[in-house]
């Protein structure tokens, strides 16, 4: 019997789930859990889409290889992420060089939990707030949904969507009749 496949919504973290730190108009990851602050109503989009969905958040951490931040922190606001989410994965990628595999906007985190999960790409959607997370959703086959959050660079131009929230991202996945 074939194994029927998965559908996920692939999140990146900053900027989508929690907010960054904005230094000149740039996204910056938190370093510290007390700045690791959730987005209103990601709580409760995120419960919904899981009625349907997985939820795997896809991340770039380079700080971590940087020492910017220690493997302690970072655990604490993916276990605070978990307790507020429900999340099914996460993958995070800490290279520091741009074209690493495993580095958005690569697709190696995605094809990953792809193969982990046996997912659908094309009945699957990836969230993001930068270029970066577009590009590796679109090289996998996802539907991409860009929550434009006005930073100071530049701004992808093959999503599907683009919206001002992750609770107007989640509406337009949990409204989407193709699904």
């Amino acid at each position: 019997m074939v194994e029927k496949k998965q559908k996920v919504v692939f999140l990146d973290r900053d900027g989508v789930l929690n907010k960054p730190i904005i230094i000149k108009g740039k996204s910056f990851a938190p370093r510290k859990i007390k700045d690791f602050i959730m987005y209103p109503n990601v709580t409760k989009y995120c419960r919904l889409l899981k009625k349907k969905f997985l939820l795997i958040v896809i991340t770039n951490q380079p700080d971590i290889k940087r020492n910017l931040i220690s493997l302690k922190e970072i655990k604490l606001m993916h276990k605070k992420l978990y307790n507020l989410t429900k999340y099914d994965n996460l993958y995070y990628s800490i290279a520091l060089n741009k074209n690493s595999f495993m580095r958005k906007p690569n697709p190696g985190m995605l094809i990953k939990a792809i193969k982990d999960f046996n997912i659908n790409p094309k009945k699957s959607y990836m969230i993001g707030d930068r270029w970066s997370d577009i590009k590796a959703g679109n090289k996998v086959g996802c539907k991409t949904i860009f929550i434009d959050r006005n930073y100071n660079e530049k701004k992808p131009s093959l999503q599907d969507y683009n919206v001002s929230s992750f609770s107007s991202a989640a509406r337009i996945i949990l409204n989407d009749k193709n699904r």
